[in-house]
């Protein structure tokens, strides 16, 4: 793609070299005009800054190619400012065309005698205008290839890398680029010939025609400052409410009222964080109904969807929680009373699974089901359901130390936990379906936690969990080998 932007730029010297001509020499000093030409030609001076003009730019432009794709890296970097860096050498080059020329007009007026003046100002505004046609021609014809063919296909997702040294391209430099294309240069061209005309038909320059152009330029830098606050403030109002968006901010609206596309995409931006807040509404309400591991799962995209959906076998471990003697103690208090503790009770349990990478899957009345290992992998769903137990224990505490305080009764749970192979996935009526684990080890769970009743213990372990807890957790302590109900071996157990 450098190859023909390269090809670009040198047709757009080629065209610079003809511009100049249709512009007369505003100084009509013919008798040194002929001698400098005749001196040119002998000395083929414009034939060497012309190759100059045109040389330097391929050789900038090759190098400054070599230079940026030396590494991936520094390519992503550096490709926005690629029209920017080959126009300028247009510029470059038709700058030392006239720097070429200066040493040999001074030797011209030593040895020739020839004055100089007004032909080093005919030589500077031939470089100033084939610069500038070179230049223009060059960058739009670049910046255009560059924005619809090369950066979509580098930067297929956006996000621009940017060098730090290297020049940001901004929508008030194109407003800027336009002032000077459309107004400073026309306007200087089409006076640079007047005035030309009038001096050799020796009339004299009428100084109102300067003013005038003089009064245009300044109407048009007007008229450009005004487009730019029109354009770019409502884009930065817009850039400023989508980094809040981008923060979390659904709340976030951009004050920009116009008729014109500014304002259908201003509204087009409010009704889409109209739409965001909403749906992070639901999110969260979601959560709220689910487990937030759970809801992430299930929205991660249609590949979280469908495994949840199709459901998967994974060795997971369950716990299950419930209060002791929970039916005798709602008896003697009141409805709201009741689902008060319930709600602290949860609350306080519920924090101690969640810390240990656990989801709570539902509520059974009192009970509490939760399981490690799923839909998140777990490195040691044992030992996170352990913890998560040493941490309600301790929770429990401290919440009776609250409720006595209050005048609450005191509870007392049971806790049952094991690990085995589970079928996990959404499971439920076509219209209405939960995540969830299903297994024998779910059953053996909720025995367990039944079993602690038996062996008076707020906490049974199967030996197939206690196998993945290691001894600096805790001290595990042999309970009994225990019949299961349903099963027909006996299961040892232990308790902390």
């Amino acid at each position: 793609m450098t190859s023909i932007y390269g090809l670009i730029v040198i047709a757009a010297n080629i065209i610079a070299v003809a511009v100049p001509t249709a512009v007369s020499s505003p100084f009509g000093d013919s008798e040194n005009l002929s001698r400098w030409e005749e001196f040119l030609e002998n000395s083929n001076v414009s034939v060497l800054a012309m190759i100059a003009a045109f040389v330097v730019p391929t050789f900038v432009c090759i190098f400054y190619s070599l230079k940026i794709s030396k590494t991936e890296e520094r390519m992503m970097k550096n490709i926005v400012e690629i029209p920017s860096v080959f126009s300028l050498s247009s510029v470059i080059g038709w700058n030392l065309y006239y720097f070429i020329e200066i040493p040999f007009a001074i030797y011209a007026k030593l040895v020739l005698g020839i004055y100089i003046k007004y032909i080093l100002i005919t030589s500077w505004a031939f470089a100033l205008i084939s610069g500038m046609t070179s230049w223009t021609i060059s960058y739009l014809g670049i910046e255009l290839l560059n924005r619809t063919i090369l950066l979509p296909r580098v930067f297929p997702q956006g996000h621009i890398q940017y060098n730090s040294n290297s020049v940001h391209p901004r929508f008030s430099h194109l407003l800027v680029f336009c002032f000077m294309v459309s107004s400073v240069f026309p306007i200087g061209l089409l006076l640079a010939s007047h005035i030309s005309l009038q001096i050799r038909n020796n009339l004299p320059v009428h100084t109102s025609l300067i003013i005038i152009s003089g009064m245009f330029l300044l109407f048009a830098l007007a008229i450009t400052i005004a487009l730019s606050k029109i354009i770019i403030t409502p884009l930065a109002k817009l850039t400023k409410a989508a980094k809040g968006i981008k923060d979390g901010d659904y709340k976030t609206k951009v004050s920009v009222v116009t008729a014109d596309e500014l304002g259908m995409l201003a509204d087009s931006f409010n009704d889409m964080a109209d739409s965001l807040a909403e749906k992070e509404f639901m999110r969260d309400t979601f959560g709220k109904v689910v487990d937030p591991e759970v809801r992430d799962y299930l929205m991660a995209g249609k590949s979280g969807l469908r495994r949840a959906l199709g459901g998967e076998t994974r060795e997971v471990t369950v716990l299950f929680c419930d209060i002791r003697s929970f039916t005798a103690m709602s008896e003697k208090m009141e409805a709201t009373k009741v689902v008060s503790l319930l709600n602290r009770y949860f609350t306080a349990l519920g924090k101690c699974i969640t810390d240990n990478h656990g989801i709570i899957n539902k509520y059974i009345g009192d009970a509490i089901m939760a399981i490690f290992g799923a839909p998140v992998q777990s490195k040691n769903s044992s030992l996170d359901a352990f913890k998560a137990a040493v941490e309600m224990r301790a929770a429990l505490v401290e919440l009776n130390s609250a409720f006595e305080k209050e005048d609450l009764p005191q509870i007392r749970f049971g806790i049952g936990i094991h690990t085995g192979p589970v079928f996990a996935g959404t499971i439920g009526a076509a219209n209405r379906m939960e995540y969830t684990v299903i297994g024998d080890t779910v059953n053996t769970a909720s025995r367990l936690e039944n079993l602690c009743k038996t062996y008076k213990t707020d906490l049974l372990i199967s030996e197939a969990a206690q196998k993945n807890i290691p001894e600096t957790a805790g001290p595990l302590n042999f309970v009994a080998e225990t019949e299961i109900r349903g099963k027909e071996e006996k299961m040892k157990v232990f308790t902390l």
